[in-house]
């Protein structure tokens, strides 16, 4: 089971199949007003494109032997003394992108002349201000947005390790790692008063997790999904307390907050797809080439003057479906910028992608943490694009840099 919760084919087909679905189960209950051909044609060639991708490069991975340890970047044994002040350092790191966070609001309360305590007190204000503030800022280069990033890629290192710690670790102190983790996960989510950043960082714990299952097999199945009961509550508590602050559920005209809270993760699933179809449906021919799926190179590039302000919207435009939707699957930024054809590209090179850090992924740190960020924008792939974000970019760059470790000896480590 762990091998089909980490194949990235597998969770491609499950999530694409699932959202869809979703998306056409909303037609036929009348949810949605009209299912648009192109957005179908458009998801099945994502669907196809991404299976020929995968399937191609692991079939040419199997005709070679998996590297039993890196054959490019030098490595050391990952040990318990390396793994815990690694941990100490990553977690450090979500401690300030915790404290830079609260300096971001207050610095927004300044901006707008706004009273702190008014601000923090009312959630829906200070969600519209925070996304106000962060995309007039987008092409300045501001230290604190740059720190924060920064803190926050390290910070996601850690969930990385973390996984490691929680599958490979006899001590009860793992315990205390992951309870100090979540809660300063759920300290940054709360200040951002955002679900993704958590939904994201849970996943690359779950998934490092059991890919150190599906490779080493060391504990039994029941220790797996009681071990992985933790984040899974903690992203629970998450949905919850943002429903709360935003009262999202109260915003569908359902009969209760209940039925409202369970009808918004509905709409979270299948809303993406619906969106993408009203953009089809008003869409004028005219492409960006790299704008949108390149969106932080294209940024730095502004910032050194060798390229001209993007013309695309940082935040997408609001549409009403009938309810609000402001995300549209990561088809949309692949559609911006190459049309039909860039369907039929990128999500191949995305499969090919994936079924390459597979091979690596059990044996170097690095590369298991390219592999979660793959596996993650999989995920994602229905809802958004999350590479439109400098930090998993940073993410990959520093386990490159100071976290070159070798995790074939982890099985006779005392962790």
């Amino acid at each position: 089971m762990a091998r089909w919760l980490t194949n990235p084919l597998f969770l491609f087909l499950a999530v694409w199949l699932g959202a869809t679905a979703f998306y056409l189960g909303g037609v036929l209950a009348g949810l949605f007003a009209h299912v648009e051909p192109r957005a179908l044609g458009l998801i099945a060639l994502n669907v196809i494109a991404f299976s020929l991708g995968y399937m191609t490069w692991r079939t040419f991975c199997r005709l070679r032997p998996a590297p039993a340890r890196s054959p490019i970047l030098p490595s050391v044994p990952l040990t318990a003394e390396r793994l815990r002040f690694s941990l100490r350092l990553t977690l450090a790191f979500g401690a300030v992108a915790c404290l830079l966070c609260v300096a971001r609001v207050v610095m927004v309360s300044a901006t707008y002349k706004i009273g702190l305590l008014r601000l923090v007190s009312d959630p829906v204000l200070l969600r519209s201000k925070l996304t106000l503030f962060v995309g007039q800022a987008v092409y300045e280069t501001r230290l604190s947005t740059i720190a924060i990033s920064v803190a926050s890629s390290l910070f996601s290192i850690g969930f990385v390790l973390l996984g490691v710690l929680l599958y490979f670790g006899r001590d009860r102190r793992r315990y205390l790692y992951l309870l100090l983790f979540l809660l300063c996960m759920l300290g940054i989510g709360l200040l951002n008063l955002s679900r993704k950043e958590v939904m994201v960082n849970v996943l690359f714990l779950v998934l490092s997790y059991v890919v150190m299952h599906g490779a080493y097999r060391s504990r039994e199945t029941t220790d797996v999904a009681r071990s992985l009961l933790s984040p899974f509550l903690a992203l629970v508590v998450m949905f919850v307390l943002i429903d709360l602050l935003l009262d999202k559920s109260g915003t569908y005209d359902r009969g209760g907050r209940i039925e409202g809270f369970l009808f918004s993760l509905y709409w979270y699933i299948a809303s993406p797809l619906a969106a993408f179809g009203e953009f089809l449906t008003d869409r004028q021919e005219t492409y960006a080439l790299g704008q949108s799926l390149f969106f932080p190179l294209h940024k730095w590039l502004h910032r050194l003057d060798l390229a001209g302000p993007s013309e695309l919207a940082v935040f997408s435009e609001k549409v009403y479906i009938p309810y609000v939707a402001n995300v549209y699957s990561y088809l949309r930024n692949v559609y911006e910028d190459f049309g039909a054809f860039g369907v039929a590209i990128v999500p191949y090179l995305l499969g090919g992608a994936a079924a390459l850090a597979r091979r690596g992924a059990a044996v170097f740190l690095p590369y298991l943490n390219i592999y979660v960020i793959l596996l993650a924008l999989i995920v994602f792939s229905f809802y958004n694009y999350l590479l439109i974000s400098n930090q998993f970019y940073l993410q990959a760059l520093f386990a490159l840099i100071w976290f070159r470790f070798d995790l074939t000896d982890l099985t006779r480590a005392r962790l």
